[in-house]
């Protein structure tokens, strides 16, 4: 009986195999395209006035409602250290705080106890639209506090 089977033909290893496949097109996740933003109100005396919706009352994240710019002298938020934030940006975290689940009124709360008195605090935010899916940020955030847990 003969063998159907041709030992003479080069057989790649899984390795082998998945190095000289073509590598697909690197994806860019949501989670890269973070910044963060060191702001502070132009009123030493108050804390911070944003202009906040959302919330985990209503289903969904904390977003601001109106654009903080270094071009725009009347606004009585003052960037010190990053970009604009553009209308509609999703806050995931104040100053190390994640804010994922909270309710407007709590971050609002947050936010007014951290900037009292002229006190600056960094913003992460992240375009509204980038993030398709609740659970991958979910992801993210579990993922960065596990990391976070490691290095302290």
């Amino acid at each position: 009986m003969t063998s159907t089977f041709n030992s003479t033909k080069t057989r790649l290893s899984p390795v082998q195999f998945t190095l000289s496949s073509v590598p697909p097109l690197p994806t860019k996740h949501w989670s890269q395209t973070c910044h963060e933003t060191i702001v502070l109100s132009n009123d030493n005396q108050y804390s911070l006035p944003l202009s906040l919706g959302g919330g985990a009352e209503n289903g969904q994240f904390v977003y601001l409602i109106e654009a903080i710019s270094l071009l725009n002298s009347q606004s009585t938020v003052k960037i010190i250290k990053g970009g604009k934030i553009d209308v509609d940006e999703i806050l995931l975290t104040i100053d190390q705080h994640k804010i994922a689940g909270c309710t407007l009124s709590d971050v609002q709360q947050l936010i007014e106890t951290l900037s009292a008195n002229g006190k600056q605090i960094k913003l992460k935010t992240v375009k509204s639209g980038t993030c398709t899916s609740v659970f991958s940020f979910l992801m993210f955030i579990s993922t960065n506090l596990h990391n976070d847990r490691k290095i302290s």
